[in-house]
C-alpha cells in the first residue's frame, strides 16, 4: 500500500531543496557578474578563442550579457593572438587572461571560462601591488571544463 502522505512530504522536501539550490546558483551568478563587470573597468580581460569553440561562445554571451569590458583575441585569424596563445602553452580554448601582459604588472591566466575564477582573479590583482603580481601560466588541470 502506498503511503501518499509520505510521498507528498518527500516531494515537498525535494522541491524545497531544488528551489534552494536554484536560488543559491542565481545569487552566486549575480555576485560574480557584478564583480566581473566592476573589475573589468580596472583590469584588462582578454579571452583567447576560436570561431568554432562552444565554450568560447558561451563565454562571449555571458560577458556581453553582464556588460563587462573585455576583448576577444581570435587565435585562428590574428597572428599576434596566436603567438600570445602559443607562448602560454595552453592545450585549448578559451584561454582567459586577467591583467596586462605588457605592463610588467603581471597577469593571471586560466584555461576555460569560469565567472567565479575571473571575479577571483580580478579581486586578487586588486589586492596586490604591481610588484607582487604573478604571471601565472594556465594548465589543463585548471580548466573548469569536463
Amino acid at each position: 500500500m502506498i503511503n501518499w502522505a509520505s510521498l507528498r512530504s518527500l516531494a515537498i522536501v525535494l522541491l524545497l531543496v531544488w528551489g534552494g539550490s536554484q536560488a543559491l546558483s542565481w545569487w552566486q551568478d549575480r555576485r560574480f557578474a557584478e564583480a566581473v563587470r566592476l573589475g573589468s573597468q580596472q583590469h584588462e580581460l582578454v579571452v583567447y578563442s576560436t570561431d568554432t569553440c562552444p565554450y568560447c561562445a558561451r563565454a562571449r554571451a555571458w560577458l556581453n550579457a553582464q556588460g563587462a569590458r573585455w576583448r576577444e583575441c581570435d587565435v585562428e585569424h590574428d597572428a599576434a593572438c596566436q603567438q600570445a596563445y602559443q607562448a602560454q602553452g595552453a592545450p585549448g580554448v578559451p584561454l582567459v587572461r586577467v591583467g596586462s601582459a605588457q605592463s610588467g604588472a603581471g597577469a593571471l591566466w586560466n584555461l576555460g571560462f569560469s565567472p567565479a575564477w575571473v571575479a577571483s582573479a580580478m579581486a586578487k590583482l586588486g589586492e596586490q601591488s604591481p610588484a607582487q603580481r604573478p604571471n601565472q601560466s594556465p594548465s589543463a588541470a585548471s580548466s573548469p571544463r569536463p
